[in-house]
């Protein structure tokens, strides 16, 4: 059986732990170079590829009217964990700019009807503690193998299965193979740990071997663009 946490929101974390979505708090003049609503449109502009749809709002957070609190809302979070939200959203922000204006803020990754109260976080020390035993498990139930089967398959004649940034292959691949509903958070967030935030990078950065990886990195020593996933098939 799966250990299971408590699923705690942001506002909840302990103060003395640092919480990926609360950037940190430095000197409050770091995040004031700009005004709200210039960040806001900021922001919009680096996310607009991906998410062309999302609310963004950026104001002074309740709790501490010294730091920024920042609201992006989008349709699509709702089929993925607020830790995976951080996580594209990050990458879509540019680290200078991060540094330079949100260095402070508290960042609030919503589905739309969502509150931050409705947002559950990874215990990480919990995750850490799990890890060997959740992953022996996966390796056991031959999930790794069946989800490069259907990512990467041995026949070629075989219609690839697309990633859509989420889990929508892993996810009824565990299900199928004994791991319950109520498993599902602790599961992934051991991979999300580990750099696999959806069905590919699960592949490309949890394991060291498997079909899809090797593909990739053959095609790079080749001198050719490697497959991507996430195109249509």
């Amino acid at each position: 059986m799966i250990l299971q946490k408590e699923h705690h929101a942001l506002t909840a974390a302990p103060q003395s732990r640092r919480h990926p979505y609360d950037l940190g708090k430095r000197s409050p003049e770091a995040s004031m170079s700009r005004t709200a609503q210039q960040i806001a449109d900021d922001i919009r502009g680096f996310v607009s590829s991906s998410y062309p749809d999302m609310d963004v709002r950026v104001e002074h957070w309740q709790q501490d009217p010294s730091r920024l609190a920042v609201y992006f809302t989008d349709a699509k979070f709702a089929l993925i964990y607020p830790y995976q939200r951080w996580h594209f959203l990050a990458n879509l922000i540019p680290s200078d700019y991060q540094e330079q204006n949100l260095s402070t803020s508290v960042w609030f990754e919503l589905a739309p009807g969502e509150s931050p109260d409705d947002l559950s976080y990874p215990d990480e020390e919990l995750i850490a503690d799990i890890t060997p035993d959740v992953m022996r498990i996966l390796t056991a139930i031959g999930f790794f193998r069946k989800l490069d089967d259907i990512m990467c398959p041995n026949d070629t004649t075989v219609r690839r299965a697309q990633c859509w940034g989420d889990y929508r292959n892993a996810k009824p691949l565990l299900l199928s193979n004994g791991i319950t509903e109520n498993e599902l958070f602790d599961v992934f967030h051991v991979l999300m740990l580990q750099g696999g935030f959806c069905d590919c990078e699960i592949l490309y950065n949890v394991l060291d071997e498997n079909r899809l990886k090797a593909e990739y990195w053959q095609a790079k020593s080749s001198g050719i663009e490697p497959y991507d996933p996430h195109q249509k098939t």
